[in-house]
């Protein structure tokens, strides 16, 4: 039923939103807004935020091409600024720029004073946030496969899944990487995802000589 090419294109589309949705660069945040909480609060907070994000990447990666017809945006500028937001927040993994591009110091500071902070701050815009929203909306709609949309739903949600995972066991990994290990891995994603966002972006300006 599926092909090689099917399970090419579902691996890219898997690596590269996972590298944008960042677990582990997440992490610090998921611990500091649940700190504090009775464990079985902290494994709902983390079920709730997955959820939440599956849901909202989902929600556009239907919509997505009523949305880009309904505002008359095209592909490529789509794909240009889509870069250009993914080589921000890898700038921001780098250690480049300062943090606060997903949410501000006052956002979090908010957000620890909430009972529920699995929406927001952690669904969105840290999880699905700009940029994992026009990965998904990107991917596909530039995809000639029929089985685009649902190979797509099933990265977010493969994903996502991952993502409860490293929240359920936060702690531990936490305990075992320490912060330096965090932030090491969170400067290879960093990496990754700037060439990605170079990648988007000569996407970008190449479809435009189509248009």
């Amino acid at each position: 039923m599926f092909t090689l090419k099917d399970i090419a294109d579902f691996t890219t589309v898997f690596v590269s939103l996972f590298i944008i949705m960042d677990p582990i660069g997440n992490l610090p945040f998921f611990l500091l807004f649940t700190e504090g909480h009775p464990r079985h609060d902290q494994i709902r907070i983390a079920a709730i935020s997955s959820v939440a994000a599956a849901c909202i990447l989902i929600v556009f990666v239907v919509a997505g091409d009523f949305i880009l017809n309904f505002f008359g945006i095209s592909i490529p500028a789509f794909q240009i600024a889509g870069g250009f937001i993914f080589f921000l927040y890898a700038l921001q993994m780098l250690q480049l720029l300062p943090t606060g591009m997903k949410t501000s110091s006052q956002e979090e500071e908010e957000s620890l004073a909430k009972e529920n902070v699995a929406l927001v701050p952690i669904a969105t815009p840290l999880l699905a946030g700009p940029g994992a929203i026009t990965a998904v909306m990107v991917w596909n709609h530039s995809g000639t496969n029929p089985l685009n949309t649902w190979l797509i739903m099933a990265a977010v949600i493969l994903v996502c899944g991952i993502i409860f995972v490293t929240f359920y066991f936060g702690s531990y990994i936490r305990k075992h990487l320490g912060l330096s290990g965090i932030r090491v891995i969170s400067r290879i994603m960093g990496l990754l995802l700037a060439v990605l966002a170079v990648q988007f972006m000569v996407n970008g300006f190449m479809n435009l000589k189509t248009l």
